[in-house]
């Protein structure tokens, strides 16, 4: 299986900044942290300082998805992950851990509309969140800092705020 490499300087897959004005609470976020979080106000915020940082973000949308291959689409389009198999999460995993991590210094990624889902198939949603923070883990490893953003309000979990 091949994977081709995300292009982090294209513009099309990397959001904008919508806020100049950082709390010092959202710089001191970016010391180390790693995994997955809720994230429920700042997000422009914490966009502007991933930025600052050097760092990509990323958005994933999946308003309206309600079930596992309709999230694995959604970040399958915003990654660019050809070939991946909406039917399988080892699919999703290898994917990711197959993405080029050399540049930049790391890679922030907003998951926007996740509450649905989260709701409607919670098993699904919890493996989700698994590979996730599994790839982050695995990022660590090759020294690549990434953080994925759970934003607004949505069921209760477990995931710690950001």
């Amino acid at each position: 299986m091949t994977t081709e490499p995300v292009d982090f300087d294209d513009p099309e897959l990397f959001a904008e900044t919508l806020s100049e004005d950082v709390p010092e609470i959202v710089v001191e976020a970016f010391d180390g942290r790693r995994g997955v979080f809720l994230l429920a106000d700042a997000a422009p915020a914490v966009r502007a300082e991933a930025i600052d940082h050097g760092w990509h973000t990323l958005t994933i949308d999946t308003t309206g998805v309600d079930d596992r291959g309709g999230f694995v689409e959604a970040i399958g389009d915003a990654l660019d992950l050809p070939g991946l198999d909406a039917s399988s999460w080892d699919s999703l995993d290898q994917h990711l851990r197959a993405i080029d991590l050399d540049e930049p210094n790391g890679l922030l990624i907003c998951w926007e509309g996740w509450a649905l889902f989260a709701d409607s198939d919670p098993d699904s949603f919890e493996m989700a969140v698994e590979v996730l923070q599994d790839a982050c883990v695995a990022w660590e490893y090759d020294e690549f800092q990434a953080a994925v953003l759970l934003l607004g309000h949505g069921p209760e979990t477990d995931l710690p705020s950001w």
